[in-house]
């Protein structure tokens, strides 16, 4: 059996996970953390085999966590658990790093779980280097982007500056941009728009939503520690969904 802690800050979050990595038999979790000051003392106390660790924690973030921990007696596997989108992702090398992306999902953790499996029985402890080093890249790297992207509009091409862009999402299975030039359609699905966009400037904050920060007016609290947020010169209120709510809070310094 592999014995397994789950470190997260955010308590749905780690019993989803939990929930989930249960249900595979190679799998025993063994504690959970809530912070990494917690991460790094029950990995000495427990000293388990894989580790599944959130990056971004206050106080603490999970690089900062993983690199004590690789420093310490014990050193078990890390999974990294990231939010960042795959435009960022791509940037590692190929194998480079293990890594579950946010919000999980069963399916998507049962296809990364066999190579995840894999690495741990190899013990190939230099690969949970790599996976830091590949990580912080991302953390701190810039990434250029164009700032314009073409829409259609019966038939004709129109460049849209980024700036121009007030939301995204999808209606009738076609992915519409909604600008400050009116409204267009574009040939990507929303999450392939999102790294096209490639810019910080824009939030997914809902799976059927792409929205720009800089044209949020007003940010309204909802049930369960979700958001609506009213965008400038549109008339409809964009929810931002309990996956996304923590990253949310910290792009919009929400206490």
């Amino acid at each position: 059996m592999i014995r397994t802690l789950v470190v997260d800050d955010e308590t749905p979050a780690r019993e989803e996970l939990i929930y989930i990595l249960e249900k595979f038999q190679d799998i025993k979790i063994i504690g959970e953390a809530s912070h990494g000051k917690e991460a790094i003392e029950l990995n000495t106390k427990l000293k388990p085999d894989l580790i599944f660790l959130d990056i971004q924690m206050p106080k603490l973030n999970g690089i900062d966590v993983a690199r004590k921990i690789l420093d310490s007696n014990h050193s078990p596997y890390i999974v990294f658990v990231t939010a960042y989108e795959k435009y960022a992702l791509d940037a590692f090398e190929v194998n480079a790093i293990d890594y579950i992306l946010k919000p999980i999902s069963e399916e998507r953790l049962e296809k990364g779980m066999e190579k995840i499996l894999a690495n741990i029985k190899g013990k190939d402890m230099e690969f949970n280097r790599k996976a830091i080093y590949s990580m912080e890249k991302v953390a701190t790297k810039k990434y250029e982007t164009s700032n314009k992207i073409c829409a259609s509009d019966n038939g004709k091409l129109i460049p849209i500056d980024l700036k121009e862009i007030i939301y995204a999402t999808v209606e009738d299975k076609s992915t519409v941009i909604i600008s400050t030039k009116g409204k267009f359609e574009v040939n990507y699905t929303l999450g392939e728009l999102s790294e096209k966009l490639n810019s910080p400037t824009f939030f997914r904050s809902h799976k059927s939503f792409l929205i720009n920060l800089d044209y949020i007016e007003v940010i309204e609290p909802w049930f369960n520690s979700t958001f609506n947020v009213v965008l400038k010169n549109v008339e409809i209120k964009i929810p931002v969904s309990r996956s996304q709510s923590k990253e949310f809070r910290e792009l919009m310094n929400i206490n």
